[in-house]
């Protein structure tokens, strides 16, 4: 298999606290940034940055770069976007695929939801951290119908160093 799904303790641990600070982060992204979509406008922030200095997210940011290392299996220069997807029932993301080398998601409240790749699904969970490769086509199913948002934090893995541009969300993988 090319890819893994990992249990967080933090996430399963601080679910609340986490929803609540994404709550927070996602008003103050869309006052201070030119950013009307969370998800769609991933290359302007990163989740990380927008929740610092959070010592919940500092230990999932920790927790998901491990993560990174063990699947890539190097040190090589890495950098990482990360950002929140926050949807309702209607609004769960169809058929997509990312240009990056590695994708990944991170389940704070993924809802009764499941994750179609082509040739498997994930049955998304608290806490759970996918990595996979990040060009395999996917969409979000809802299960059932549920009340509020749908969170989670999306990620992508780069690994081509170049010249900074509007990637503005990019961060260190250390």
């Amino acid at each position: 298999m090319d890819y893994k799904v990992y249990k967080s303790q933090t996430v399963i641990d601080h679910q609340s606290l986490m929803i609540n600070d994404l709550n927070i982060a996602q008003a103050y992204v869309k006052e201070h940034l030119p950013v009307t979509d969370l998800t769609w406008n991933y290359r302007y922030y990163n989740i990380f940055a927008v929740t610092s200095p959070s010592p919940t997210f500092f230990n999932l940011f920790k927790e998901v770069c491990n993560i990174i290392r063990e699947h890539v299996g190097d040190d090589r220069p890495l950098w990482m976007q990360s950002w929140l997807n926050r949807h309702l029932h209607n609004e769960v993301l169809d058929w997509h695929g990312h240009d990056f080398p590695w994708h990944g998601y991170v389940c704070i409240d993924p809802k009764d939801s499941t994750t179609l790749f082509e040739g498997y699904n994930i049955n998304n969970e608290v806490g759970n951290i996918y990595i996979g490769p990040g060009h395999r086509q996917h969409k979000v199913e809802s299960l059932s119908a549920f009340e509020g948002h749908r969170l989670t934090l999306g990620f992508d893995i780069h690994d081509e160093p170049g010249t900074p541009y509007d990637q503005f969300g990019m961060v260190p993988v250390l």
